[in-house]
């Protein structure tokens, strides 16, 4: 039987920075050094949405002229191809920069379709710069969203309702994401509040009338513990350890929003002080039955 006591869990993050000099004198920079980049390494646009501006700026002292070339990738293992998935609205494909116009951008615009297929992804990379040269961040990967996914329904940010052991009535925020290669797949965050700070998944079965998410999974990671993980009981007396998963029932309300109840499970975030997992040390936090997710 599982330790029933408490353990106060705090994400503290401590920086200190030290700085040095040998001498005063500052670095000197020149136009010789100027060079165009991406912003961003990472973007993301839902098929059905409005698309997305990639901006690409030239960085100088004085304000120079240049231009820089960009391609078109598509990923090797889920590739959106343009003209298909999406397309670029600067049909020359070079971006030129001014003095008074340092950054300029490469908008793209989905091609919505009524067919799921999970995400797809390319890649922009800059080539051929004239006039200055290719800053380090010369590439970018580009999600397409597609907004067929079959749990899309139940996707988001959810009010939860519950009951903490300890701490009475609590109120809380739970994320729900897809897997990028699952459709039956999500991982949930924020599943127990004081006791979460990385995802764990779940899968949904075909009627998507239920979500069952296994133990042992790791909660939270900390360099105090060697495991921190889901763990669960069954029964309102906490009559049954649970080693395989938790059953969650899903429906939706009037609103047509998607709710997920937990009648009959306890869970929580449960410590352990050893690497096989067997020494326990208490919890971070127990959920009692009758904990409700909404989705908002």
């Amino acid at each position: 039987m599982k330790i029933l006591n408490k353990i106060t869990f705090g994400l503290v993050a401590l920086a200190t920075m030290a700085f040095s000099s040998c001498s005063n004198d500052l670095p000197e920079f020149n136009d010789a050094d100027a060079f165009v980049a991406l912003r961003a390494t990472t973007a993301s646009f839902v098929e059905n949405g409005e698309g997305t501006e990639i901006e690409v700026l030239l960085t100088s002292l004085n304000g120079l002229e240049g231009s820089v070339d960009f391609e078109i990738v598509p990923d090797s293992v889920t590739p959106a191809n343009e003209g298909e998935d999406f397309t670029i609205e600067n049909a020359s494909k070079t971006l030129t920069f001014t003095k008074d116009a340092p950054t300029q951008s490469i908008k793209i615009k989905p091609i919505d379709n009524d067919v799921y297929t999970g995400d797809k992804r390319f890649t922009i990379n800059l080539v051929n710069a004239k006039g200055v040269n290719l800053g380090a961040n010369k590439s970018i990967t580009v999600t397409v969203e597609d907004n067929e996914h079959p749990l899309a329904f139940m996707l988001g940010t959810y009010a939860a309702k519950g009951e903490g052991n300890w701490d009475g009535d609590i109120e809380w925020t739970v994320k729900i994401a897809k897997d990028d290669t699952d459709a039956a797949k999500v991982w949930i965050s924020n599943m127990v509040p004081d006791g979460s700070n990385t995802p764990i998944y779940g899968t949904v079965n075909d009627a998507k009338d239920e979500i069952r998410i296994p133990v042992k999974q790791d909660i939270i990671i900390t360099a105090s513990y060697p495991h921190v993980w889901f763990e669960a009981f069954y029964g309102i007396n906490r009559d049954e350890e649970v080693e395989d998963f938790v059953v969650g029932h899903i429906s939706t309300n009037a609103d047509g929003k998607a709710v997920i109840s937990f009648p009959d499970y306890w869970f929580g975030s449960y410590v352990y002080t050893d690497e096989a997992a067997t020494a326990g040390a208490g919890w971070y936090n127990l959920i009692l039955p009758g904990t409700v997710f909404t989705l908002q």
